[in-house]
């Protein structure tokens, strides 16, 4: 958090520099009319691309464009034509403009780092937070985070002691047309009901998880293949169907698919659930 305050200061620091110094080039641009006011629009402009694009970006373009107009003026400075005797400005002030748009340049530059820093600072707070508030209001059961931590530390058991385990993923069909007919005080009593019906079921050293907003997954220690069919059977036959506030009931269809991961399997957590998944496409229970 302190970090976070500290970069809203260097922020707010990094523009109050910058419109302040944008002031003493608009003091002496004005003087030359058109031309003036022509380097000064070149000016606002280099210094939005070092806002979008960064400091190098910026700076390369900022010295080609003083390299063409200072050799331009430097020439026309030497020549006796109707051309150069319509710029009035000055080589000398020119240098000095050309140094505050450096300077200028280079502000913008940081302050577009330290804009980009302070988002991606903003985003890891956000993970961090999601991180921490490890457990799903709608169910109490575990998020996605504390999932791929749990199953990954019994994989590791499993490949060092023995054994086996089993991971089923359940997907709800249709909960967003639920939540659209039935309203979301509806689907947030469905959603506990079916982890408290998931609960009753299901062992105690059985882990329970909410990995996304109509998934759930079921982590059966200790479980092999054989009897995973009855284990799924068991609990189609108590979640299928739903009371609703009114004292209606539905009928609710699931997508499931199952892993039975055994000691050295050559397969990681990411494998695991994406080929659950896919036999969940064609599975329904």
């Amino acid at each position: 958090m302190g970090r976070f305050l500290s970069t809203n200061k260097q922020t707010l620091l990094l523009i109050t520099i910058l419109i302040l110094l944008l002031q003493i080039p608009s003091y002496f641009m004005w003087d030359y009319e058109s031309e003036g006011i022509l380097l000064y629009i070149f000016l606002i402009i280099l210094i939005i691309v070092s806002l979008i694009l960064g400091t190098v970006t910026g700076l390369i373009f900022s010295l080609i464009f003083i390299f063409i107009i200072g050799s331009a003026l430097i020439y026309f400075n030497y020549t006796d034509s109707s051309i150069a005797n319509s710029f009035t400005m000055p080589i000398q002030l020119f240098l000095v403009y050309g140094l505050m748009l450096i300077v200028l340049v280079l502000i913008a530059g940081r302050l577009q780092e330290v804009i980009i820093a302070r988002e991606k600072l903003n985003q890891r707070l956000q993970e961090e937070v999601r991180n921490f508030i490890a457990v799903d209001v709608e169910t109490g059961f575990d998020n996605n985070y504390r999932m791929g931590i749990a199953i990954t530390e019994e994989m590791m058991r499993v490949d060092r002691y023995g054994k086996s385990f089993t991971l089923i993923l359940l997907q709800i069909d249709h909960l967003k047309d639920f939540n659209r007919l039935y309203g979301a005080k509806e689907t947030k009593h469905l959603l506990q009901g079916l982890a408290q019906t998931m609960d009753k079921a299901m062992r105690l050293t059985d882990k329970k998880f909410r990995y996304d907003t109509d998934r759930f997954a079921i982590l059966l220690t200790e479980t092999g293949g054989d009897s995973i069919d009855l284990v799924i059977d068991k609990l189609a036959s108590k979640i299928k169907t739903h009371q609703l506030l009114s004292g209606k009931y539905v009928t609710l269809t699931f997508r499931t698919g199952y892993f039975v991961y055994e000691p050295k399997l050559d397969t990681s957590y990411e494998e695991i659930i994406s080929r659950i998944e896919s036999e969940m496409v064609s599975h329904e229970l």
